[in-house]
């Protein structure tokens, strides 16, 4: 496993290239353009790392990008990004972009980043985790079901906790490598329940990450890091690339 350090970023994922296609989203947040140090140049990381990619000036956050087996999946805030194109041409370009049909689902107003990746996770052969909606946000669960139900069978988190923390959206995001799981941990009663359900659900490794420094920006172990498909295996790279100063624009 290689790492390097990208500095002047906010998450890795959320302006990376896409796994299979290497597609070089516009990362251009709405929630950064007070503070565009943060506003990673990704042409700079794909030099840095020898990758050609398709680039596209599509507004997308790589945390709104959930990779499923036949489909992506989305939020509706990508129509809010891209004011631009009309709800149908985007729709035609994405799915002309990653070559697969996109699934659109409700932004959860809960956050502003608009990212699918605290909401849904891609199990395999069209099972898809849901986030523990049911605990705290019934409405919502249920437009999320409608949305998916017709492609996917919904596994859903729950936690059985006398006071749930509002922290528990955190294990969805964890970081999968090969056959380990690296699963957030928060110090709160939640964690031996979603390393419980979870281990049961995946069959894989489990290693369990404190989290806690991470959480307070509003992210966790999968918006961190880069998973790369290679010839020897997933290269990881959180926070890649060491930039220089003058490399951050």
């Amino acid at each position: 496993m290689r790492t390097k350090i990208l500095r002047f970023t906010q998450y890795i994922t959320d302006y990376s290239i896409d796994t299979y296609k290497y597609v070089q989203y516009r990362y251009n947040p709405d929630y950064l353009r007070n503070d565009e140090s943060f506003i990673t140049n990704p042409d700079k990381c794909c030099k840095l790392l020898g990758i050609e990619s398709i680039i596209t000036d599509i507004v997308i956050d790589g945390g709104n990008v959930i990779k499923c087996q036949n489909c992506i999946i989305m939020t509706d805030k990508i129509f809010k990004e891209n004011p631009n194109y009309s709800q149908v041409v985007l729709i035609n370009q994405l799915e002309n972009l990653f070559q697969s049909e996109i699934v659109i689902i409700p932004w959860d107003k809960h956050e502003k980043y608009g990212h699918a990746d605290g909401m849904v996770r891609y199990i395999w052969n069209n099972r898809l985790l849901l986030n523990n909606y049911m605990d705290f946000d019934k409405s919502l669960r249920k437009k999320l079901i409608n949305a998916l139900s017709s492609k996917f069978e919904i596994i859903e988190l729950h936690y059985d906790v006398k006071n749930p923390s509002s922290l528990n959206w955190a294990y969805i995001n964890f970081l999968q490598i090969g056959d380990l799981i690296l699963l957030p941990s928060l110090d709160i009663e939640e964690d031996a329940q979603a390393l419980t359900f979870l281990k049961d659900i995946f069959k894989l490794n489990f290693e369990q990450v404190n989290v806690s420094d991470i959480v307070k920006r509003d992210g966790a172990l999968n918006c961190i890091s880069w998973n790369v498909k290679a010839n020897d295996g997933i290269l990881t790279y959180p926070n890649s690339c060491k930039l220089s100063n003058t490399d951050k624009e």
